[in-house]
């Protein structure tokens, strides 16, 4: 049986208190917990925890959201925007699940395109 995905171990993690910008690409499951400018590509999940901030362009497989996100956001498999989570901007996605909490102030493609 697989590990859930919390459980799964970090390729990266770009940790609170610091502050990256630029173009950056990832395989496996990486966590931001600081601030991002810029474009950023997972070839798996990505996960931008609560004390993330986010400005450019995200995607990936499967995005994770508990922080803010500013910018275009493409989750290729699933979008989950966790309670605290934020997004402004353009958002598309296969599949989508909002909990509580959670803001979304975007234009939205959700679904599997015909």
């Amino acid at each position: 049986m697989a590990a859930p995905e919390s459980e799964r171990p970090l390729a990266a993690l770009l940790g609170r208190g610091a502050a990256f910008e630029g173009d950056l690409s990832f395989d496996g499951r990486v966590r931001l917990d600081g601030t991002f400018t810029g474009r950023m590509k997972a070839s798996d999940t990505l996960e931008i925890g609560p004390h993330g901030q986010v400005e450019g362009e995200i995607e990936a497989a499967t995005l994770r959201i508990s922080g803010t996100v500013r910018g275009r956001v493409v989750a290729t498999t699933l979008l989950v925007l966790d309670e605290g989570g934020v997004i402004h901007g353009e958002v598309e996605a296969a599949a989508m699940e909002m909990h509580p909490g959670a803001r979304l102030d975007a234009t939205v493609k959700a679904g599997e395109p015909r």
